[in-house]
């Protein structure tokens, strides 16, 4: 008879709960200014997933906030509403932050599918 070690616990640091993508060029979080002609707030998607996404942002978040903001393409196109909560920031070397926030809900497939590139569901194939 044999006895299966049990599996590794995760370590505390890592909180990811779902796989990470690379977002396609120029995806960015923008927030919309709370005066009618003052700039938007616009943050650099670094990485992606269903539950979240990582952020470079020019100035420091306080960890807890929530932002209504939307997730699009510099260049335009698609526009996917969804709030986020801040779950952790750090400085890095280039005087930026890195931010981690939680989408509010988990996006699905449909709706990441615009912000990555390539996309990490199988392409369907074309018939010849």
């Amino acid at each position: 008879m044999s006895v299966s070690a049990p599996p590794a616990p995760v370590p505390k640091s890592e909180r990811r709960i779902a796989p990470r993508y690379q977002p396609a060029f120029g995806t960015v979080y923008r927030i919309p200014s709370k005066t009618p002609n003052g700039p938007s707030a616009i943050w650099l998607v670094w990485n992606l997933s269903e539950t979240g996404m990582s952020l470079l942002v020019a100035e420091p978040l306080k960890p807890g906030i929530e932002a209504a903001g939307e997730l699009t393409l510099e260049s335009g196109g698609t526009v996917l509403q969804v709030p986020v909560r801040v779950v952790h920031v750090r400085p890095v070397q280039t005087g930026d932050y890195c931010v981690g926030a939680q989408f509010v809900r988990p996006l699905t497939a449909d709706e990441m599918k615009p912000f990555l590139t390539p996309p990490p569901w199988p392409q369907e194939k074309r018939k010849s």
